[in-house]
């Protein structure tokens, strides 16, 4: 596949990652030549031209042609079983509710275009667009993804980026059959499924940038739980510092979209401000939606470089930092991006992990804080009233 821009990332709402749902390869290249065309800060889905060769790649004639039509009629009827978010903050609720929903609203094979024209269902987009400011959510690089050969593979994918961060997953079987639409009849024995759902994967995503392992987990003879070993890797999600030479790439990532960028290039060009402004409305603005008290972090940054009403507070620091030479040299160490989680929300996901979970989460919930987050690096912090979970 050959989307616009190879090197770009794609983003999934963790509820949609987590969701059941199973698909033929077809299914999945179109899904995938999709995602690749949505823009993050969009706020409605768009209809988009996949060329045939994104989705056909052994052949091209008369009866691929057909298989292309055929899947435009059937995928319109294709639905999910997902977890309802709160309609406003797209949060997982406390008592979840599922339901199903219908993925893609529109698919034609247009035969003079060269290709399938397609749109996503309106029901999907809580999980997949403005995630940048709705946060759960979980980013993938294209190039890694284009790699998968088989859906499995894919949605394994998805399963272990999410917990990326953490270096292991551990699902039921049962729940894993659940979220891969492992229907009753399809390898009833665990050898099956093995042979052909993870061992497959594994042979996938091993030249992909999440190779894994597996043990299994036995109650008397039978396997009860998988358990995924990975390389930890830091959360994609979380904006970097804005290094100097990558200040646009740190605004895409944040969310802006390329009008707004351009826009900042130009004031930037006119030296209106430096680039030392970016990095300071960056994490001043960060800072706030940590605490709560911004819930779109994107407008807020892109408000306060077009208007410029935090310039005046840069320039104070600048005077009011400014330091003798040898000291303004010790004064310049990277500043390591900060993690920060709500307890409160933390504590919501454990008592409500959705369907399956249940069985595979630790005891109590002060187990689960110190297995996941304590003992990773994480402190307490008390934070305008609330506690936090902070990764400095």
């Amino acid at each position: 596949m050959q989307p616009e821009d190879p090197n770009q990332q794609l983003a999934q709402h963790n509820a949609l990652i987590n969701a059941r749902f199973s698909m033929i390869p077809l299914q999945m290249r179109l899904f995938v030549s999709m995602l690749a065309r949505q823009d993050f800060g969009q706020t409605e889905f768009r209809s988009h031209l996949i060329p045939i060769k994104e989705l056909i790649l052994d052949s091209h004639g008369g009866s691929s042609y057909e298989r292309v039509d055929a899947m435009c009629q059937n995928i319109m009827e294709f639905k999910i079983y997902i977890e309802k978010l709160e309609p406003q903050t797209r949060r997982r609720t406390k008592k979840p509710a599922f339901t199903y929903i219908n993925l893609i609203s529109t698919a034609s094979w247009e035969p003079e275009l060269g290709g399938v024209v397609a749109s996503f269902n309106v029901d999907a987009l809580p999980y997949l667009l403005q995630l940048q400011e709705a946060g759960n959510f979980t980013l993938a690089d294209l190039q890694e993804v284009q790699k998968l050969k088989s859906p499995s593979a894919l949605r394994i994918y998805w399963l272990l980026k999410e917990y990326a961060e953490f270096g292991r997953r551990t699902m039921s079987v049962q729940e894993l059959r659940f979220v891969l639409d492992v229907q009753d009849h399809e390898y009833p024995q665990f050898r099956s499924f093995k042979a052909k759902i993870l061992e497959p994967a594994r042979d996938q995503l091993a030249v992909t940038d999440i190779p894994f392992s597996y043990e299994v987990q036995r109650q008397g003879k039978v396997v009860q739980r998988v358990s995924f070993q990975f390389a930890r890797k830091p959360p994609a999600k979380k904006a970097p510092v804005l290094p100097v030479d990558s200040w646009a790439t740190a605004l895409l990532e944040l969310g802006l979209k390329s009008d707004s960028i351009k826009q900042v290039e130009a004031q930037l060009k006119a030296k209106e401000y430096d680039e030392g402004y970016l990095r300071f409305v960056i994490e001043r603005v960060g800072s706030q939606h940590r605490l709560g008290k911004i819930k779109k972090p994107a407008g807020a940054i892109y408000k306060a470089l077009v208007e410029k009403y935090l310039l005046p507070d840069y320039l104070e620091s600048q005077r009011a930092t400014a330091l003798p030479k040898k000291a303004l040299a010790a004064k310049k160490v990277a500043v390591t991006a900060e993690v920060a989680y709500l307890v409160d929300e933390v504590r919501a996901m454990y008592d409500n992990p959705g369907p399956f979970a249940k069985k595979d989460r630790l005891p109590t919930f002060e187990e689960h804080l110190q297995a996941i987050y304590l003992s990773q690096g994480f402190g307490m912090e008390e934070r305008g009233g609330q506690k936090w979970l902070v990764k400095k």
